[in-house]
């Protein structure tokens, strides 16, 4: 004798409510991803800017100043009391050690840090235009430096100057004031000029070719 179907046919109801709620979770998941993805390729750095148009005032100091001259380096110095920053030696020593691994020596840093008070005589004994007036120059930051080579063809004509340019950013560097860049930054090609940023900074800036103004513009 056949047996009786008693069994109830399922409710496709939570079957459906199931499929809803993995696909909300889904969708959520999605668009929180984009969400993280896009953030992460915003810059989120704290870059110090420096110009005619962001000053630094008179008293400004940056902390932990050393002088390069009682420190281990791998380049010459015009002068015993150039300073800079901690962290700006430290990515300078390891760049110029790497140029000085790669045959790419005689590299002479002629300025670092100065006070307030110091970039006021610099700026009073300059040709108009060949000195920022205090409270506008990079140097006051610490962050820093200029630098040549012994040669009578100018630095920009060096191939320790095209080194620079192919591997300042890997180590946090860029040069700060670019050619063709004057009415962005204000100040004229400065091929011996180089600021300290970051390696990650540095090295988009690098890849967009966009100067320091323009690259906090755009992820500001």
């Amino acid at each position: 004798m056949a047996r009786k179907k008693n069994a109830r046919r399922a409710d496709p109801v939570p079957k459906i409510l199931f499929v809803s709620v993995m696909v909300a979770l889904l969708a959520a998941a999605f668009g929180l991803g984009w969400h993280f993805g896009v953030e992460s390729t915003r810059f989120k750095g704290n870059i110090l800017l420096v110009n005619a148009s962001h000053r630094l005032g008179a008293d400004y100091v940056p902390d932990e100043l050393v002088n390069l001259y009682q420190q281990r380096h791998s380049f010459r110095l015009a002068s015993s009391e150039i300073t800079l920053t901690r962290q700006t030696y430290a990515a300078m020593e390891s760049m110029f050690h790497a140029a000085e691994e790669a045959n790419m020596n005689g590299y002479i840093v002629t300025s670092g840090y100065r006070s307030y008070q110091r970039q006021q005589e610099v700026y009073a004994q300059s040709e108009p235009g060949k000195a920022q007036e205090p409270g506008a120059s990079e140097h006051q930051t610490g962050l820093a430096f200029d630098v040549t080579v012994e040669t009578g063809e100018g630095f920009e004509n060096t191939p320790q100057y095209a080194w620079l340019m192919e591997h300042a950013h890997e180590y946090g560097f860029i040069q700060r004031y670019p050619a063709n860049k004057a009415d962005i930054t204000g100040i004229s090609y400065e091929p011996w000029h180089y600021r300290y940023v970051g390696v990650e900074a540095a090295t988009r800036m690098y890849k967009t070719g966009l100067t320091l103004e323009e690259f906090l513009a755009a992820n500001g």
